[in-house]
């Protein structure tokens, strides 16, 4: 009976012993030595080669034709506005993918205490293109058809940029550059969407802002796939105000998203001005599905 609880003993002892020369530090039940993906996301199922069994990409970097349709709902707050300092949006966004290309349009409504009214209506169209296995460039163009109603309002035309780098599967760096040619009247604009006759929190009567400008954004950040179905990123962006008077907004955002199935997705924006003594922020939930 002592010779059998020996070898028990002695097994156990030997599988614990060649456990501990086995290394896997992506956790992913393949070991290093065979582990063609070593940085696999925690909790991701991956084959015999330690790689996840299915693509890790967001609806918008498919490369499948796929047509998706979301709804989103949330506020901005600009303690700049007094007495309307809180916004409330409802958007809804309708993609197209094809290949490597991408179509969108985007339109939506907003309320606040004094006013409510339709958003501006946004089409864009991108092409993404591939360099290698770990870069990809994005290119495209868009319009903001002025169906926001304020007096001087015009067409605008954006352009984008932006540069992903991959070193994993689930890990991406990122920056862009996002272009926005104002149409705008400047003298009717100017008088009619900003706060001139209103009292800022002192009691003085603020001014109307002093001309117009094209707009430019800068932006960099990481994005991270915990799961194939959970995806979360950070930015840090730069851009000036269409107003010349106006200070550049320099912003801290981030994005949540999950794939509830094959149909459905969530995505959670929120944004937060920095160097601001004023509240400036922004918050956007929204469920989309998956057409086809």
């Amino acid at each position: 009976m002592m010779i059998k609880q020996l070898l028990v003993l002695s097994t156990i002892l030997l599988t614990l012993g060649q456990a501990e020369d086995i290394q896997d530090q992506d956790f992913d039940g393949v070991p290093d030595m065979l582990d063609q993906c070593p940085n696999t996301p925690f909790l991701c199922e991956v084959d015999k080669t330690g790689c996840t069994t299915t693509i890790l990409t967001l609806p918008f970097e498919t490369e499948k034709e796929n047509l998706t349709m979301s709804l989103a709902y949330g506020f901005s707050t600009n303690e700049d506005l007094i007495d309307r300092e809180v916004q409330h949006n409802t958007k809804v966004k309708i993609s197209y993918y094809l290949n490597s290309w991408a179509y969108t349009l985007q339109t939506g409504y907003y309320s606040h205490n004094i006013h409510d009214g339709p958003l501006d209506t946004i089409v864009r169209i991108r092409k993404r293109i591939k360099l290698n296995p770990k870069f990809v460039v994005s290119v495209g163009a868009g319009l903001k058809l002025p169906t926001y109603d304020f007096e001087g309002n015009k067409l605008d035309e954006l352009l984008y940029t932006s540069l992903h780098y991959y070193p994993t599967s689930s890990l991406s760096f990122f920056a862009g550059y996002n272009f926005t040619r104002i149409g705008d009247d400047e003298v009717d604009s100017i008088y009619s969407e900003t706060p001139s006759g209103d009292k800022d929190k002192d009691g003085n009567e603020n001014e109307p802002y002093e001309g117009l400008q094209n707009k430019h954004k800068f932006y960099g950040g990481i994005g991270y796939f915990f799961t194939d179905n959970f995806y979360l990123n950070i930015i840090y962006s730069d851009e000036n105000s269409k107003f010349v008077s106006e200070h550049n907004v320099r912003a801290v955002s981030g994005s949540l998203y999950y794939k509830i199935n094959k149909k459905w997705f969530t995505t959670l924006y929120y944004s937060y001005e920095v160097l601001d003594e004023d509240k400036h922020d922004n918050l956007l939930f929204s469920i989309g599905y998956n057409l086809w």
